[in-house]
């Protein structure tokens, strides 16, 4: 878990010093399928954090890193008690597809990091199962679209889905307010 956190902190440095200012920051929720692990599941929804640093002058093409926490999964049958954690941390490519007065179509395509993590906790002093604590983390892709809806000057909706592509695919549909740090003009313009 520390080498996601200090990984998506440095990724949140590099960006922001490398290409320019974030433009805006959004936090929400993500909803994805199950993944089976230790013999237990994942658990939803997950709450994540997410920046976008601009690439162009006409802001078609950011660069968006996030990192995402999911709630645990708990499971007790009495003699032990399994506890399945999830982080996902993302850096994806997105572009503007189609913009019309307040709504943007977006896409976007990038990689993943998925860390999972275990803990077994035997109840009874003579319970001997096969359960033990375990961790793994695996490295993909994910290809995604959304709807980006202008609610006011510094205040957009977004509803997103994508497919992430690893050792752990899933399928997850994220929905987040996002603020920007600066007004924007009355309408969205074509450039």
């Amino acid at each position: 878990m520390r080498f996601l956190l200090t990984s998506t902190f440095l990724i949140f440095i590099i960006s922001s010093n490398a290409f320019a200012q974030p433009e805006r920051i959004g936090a929400g929720l993500s909803f994805a399928n199950t993944l089976e692990f230790n013999s237990g599941e994942t658990s939803n929804p997950g709450v994540f954090l997410k920046t976008w640093i601009p690439l162009d002058k006409k802001r078609k093409v950011h660069l968006v890193p996030s990192v995402t926490a999911y709630n645990k999964y708990k499971y007790d049958p009495g003699t032990f008690i399994l506890k399945n954690y999830m982080f996902q941390g993302d850096i994806d490519g997105q572009y503007v597809v189609f913009r019309e007065k307040t709504v943007k179509v977006i896409g976007y395509a990038g990689a993943n990091f998925t860390y999972l993590y275990s803990t077994f906790s035997p109840t009874l002093t003579s319970y001997t199962g096969p359960l033990s604590d375990a961790k793994d983390w695996a490295i993909g892709g994910n290809i995604g679209a959304g709807l980006e809806l202008r609610m006011a000057s510094r205040w957009d909706f977004i509803v997103s889905g994508k497919y992430k592509v690893s050792r752990y695919p899933q399928f997850i549909i994220s929905v987040n307010a996002a603020y920007f740090f600066r007004d924007r003009d009355r309408t969205y313009r074509r450039r």
